[in-house]
């Protein structure tokens, strides 16, 4: 039915087309690496979305797309203004990202389920927070 040469096409083209019919049923099409969700932060100074839920393992990545802005992710109390605006679940690592400028992101991986309670250092007195759940 196919020659050598075009056998080995024929078979990529078919690897991407179950893949798409996969990934639009919402299956999985074959080994995966953790997920990554985004949370932007931007001029309204606010995590958009401020609190999501995620499986333990899995990666956030916050952007910043704020024009000539900067912002930071910390759930380190001694980074924090206030030490209530930041939390680990026992057994977590306290994160920083440190100042981020305008199209710099920072990724963080939720190995230890939990709620983590983050903010914006440079916006923390304008309410920026944001809450991060890892679930088992």
């Amino acid at each position: 039915m196919f020659s050598k040469t075009r056998l080995p096409m024929f078979i990529g083209l078919m690897s991407v087309a179950l893949g798409m019919v996969c990934v639009e049923a919402g299956v999985a099409p074959g080994p995966q690496t953790s997920a990554v969700t985004v949370v932007k932060m931007g001029a309204d100074h606010k995590f958009n979305p401020e609190k999501i839920t995620i499986k333990a393992g899995q990666t956030v990545e916050w952007d910043n797309e704020e024009p000539n802005g900067i912002h930071q992710v910390t759930t380190d109390e001694n980074i924090a203004a206030d030490p209530g605006d930041v939390s680990n679940p026992d057994g977590a690592q306290a994160f920083d990202s440190k100042l981020m400028k305008t199209g710099q992101s920072f990724k963080h991986q939720f190995t230890v389920p939990g709620v983590y309670k983050y903010t914006c250092p440079p916006h923390e007195n304008m309410g920026m927070s944001g809450q991060v759940t890892a679930t088992k």
